[in-house]
């Protein structure tokens, strides 16, 4: 009898050859449908909602990945090539960490909490100190590492965003924002931050941070998720917008032709987006482009993830449907492995929640899955 054996493959290498990829031997039995797709599970996933994922820099040798839950605390991975992943570490905050980033050397990563406050968290001495303050929750947390500057940057329903050096307890600088912030990125130089009213402002970073415009929201619905583009020279030059309405603004900073080139598309729906019947709506929860192809994935509270090409405006894969919301997602470093995230996002109410249901992350092989299309 032959036993095949796979752990050795490179799944998520550059020679990758595992398709859907399973799991395990024995597939999911019928009912259960928490893994349609087949992905690979991170071991041990937060005890409640995960928020926020977020994967190492290219500066890191390896893979690591961090996830922050509404259990209050920050998780650490390793993701060894054949997709195995090993618990490092974790931290505490008091509250839900809303968001993680990494700084760009990989030696640190900080996070944002419902606790009013950001930390860093030191990983080589597994210690994490606070860094920033606000009067609200802090929903949104970013590395700047500018050529004159380094900071970290947070946006609170306080209604401000503030750029804290992390040696300091006082911001370097503070701006008000005209509602709630909901969602940001940052690509220096260039930062977007969504707010609540559907307000959006753009930044630039350079020299110091300052605003660049603020921008009527191409989206008639709450602001949920925001995540900035590049052009071909790899220069910052537009964002994605995502709502709570099932749809997602490409919109560009500087178009040629505004009217021509800024769209919004139709994604998280029920039965199709070209359809005269009823639709089931749902929140898009998440965007991240993909760093080498330029397209990008959205994930939704429909339990599906969408992969599109913006440039040929067409859908490259939809998902089967996992069996709750997918509430946050991320690429690596290169690009070849996509996480996503299941788990209650709230959006139906307190009595769609069952505490008994587990959350998963999952990690899929994304390296052919997100090339564009053959330009015709």
């Amino acid at each position: 009898m032959s036993v095949i054996y796979r752990a050795k493959m490179s799944l998520f290498g550059s020679t990758s050859g595992f398709g859907t990829g399973g799991t395990s031997m024995f597939g999911s039995t019928a009912t259960d449908n928490h893994n349609p797709m087949k992905d690979i599970e991170v071991t041990s996933p937060p005890d409640d909602s995960i928020g926020c994922l977020a994967f190492s820099p290219p500066t890191l040798p390896g893979n690591f990945l961090i996830a922050g839950s509404w259990a209050n605390d920050v998780r650490c991975w390793e993701v060894q090539d054949n997709g195995q992943t090993i618990p490092k570490a974790q931290q505490m905050h008091t509250g839900p960490v809303l968001d993680v980033c990494w700084s760009d050397d990989g030696s640190k990563v900080f996070t944002a909490s419902c606790d009013k406050t950001a930390k860093m968290w030191d990983l080589n001495s597994n210690q994490a100190i606070q860094i920033a303050q606000h009067e609200a929750p802090v929903k949104t947390v970013h590395w700047i590492k500018a050529p004159n500057y380094s900071c970290v940057m947070t946006g609170s329903w306080d209604k401000t965003l503030k750029f804290w050096d992390t040696r300091s307890p006082t911001p370097m600088m503070t701006l008000q924002l005209p509602e709630r912030c909901y969602c940001a990125d940052v690509v220096y130089p260039m930062a977007v931050v969504a707010t609540a009213e559907r307000g959006l402002i753009v930044y630039q970073l350079e020299n110091q941070p300052s605003e660049f415009r603020r921008i009527d929201s191409p989206l008639k619905h709450q602001h949920r998720c925001v995540a900035i583009f590049k052009d071909k020279v790899n220069k910052p030059t537009g964002f994605a917008l995502g709502s709570i309405e099932g749809r997602v603004a490409i919109h560009y900073i500087n178009p040629p032709n505004p009217a021509k080139d800024n769209f919004t598309f139709k994604c998280h729906r029920s039965n199709g987006t070209n359809t005269s019947a009823p639709q089931d709506i749902y929140a898009v929860n998440g965007i991240a482009f993909h760093p080498a192809h330029g397209t990008l994935a959205t994930v939704g509270s429909d339990g599906r993830f969408s992969f599109w090409d913006k440039d040929a405006r067409t859908k490259l894969k939809t998902s089967e449907q996992l069996d709750q919301p997918i509430s946050a997602c991320c690429f690596n470093h290169n690009g070849n492995i996509f996480a996503y995230a299941s788990s209650y996002d709230w959006s139906k109410g307190h009595e769609f929640y069952n505490p008994q249901k587990k959350n998963y992350i999952f990690l899929r092989n994304a390296a052919e899955e997100l090339k564009p299309r053959n330009k015709k």
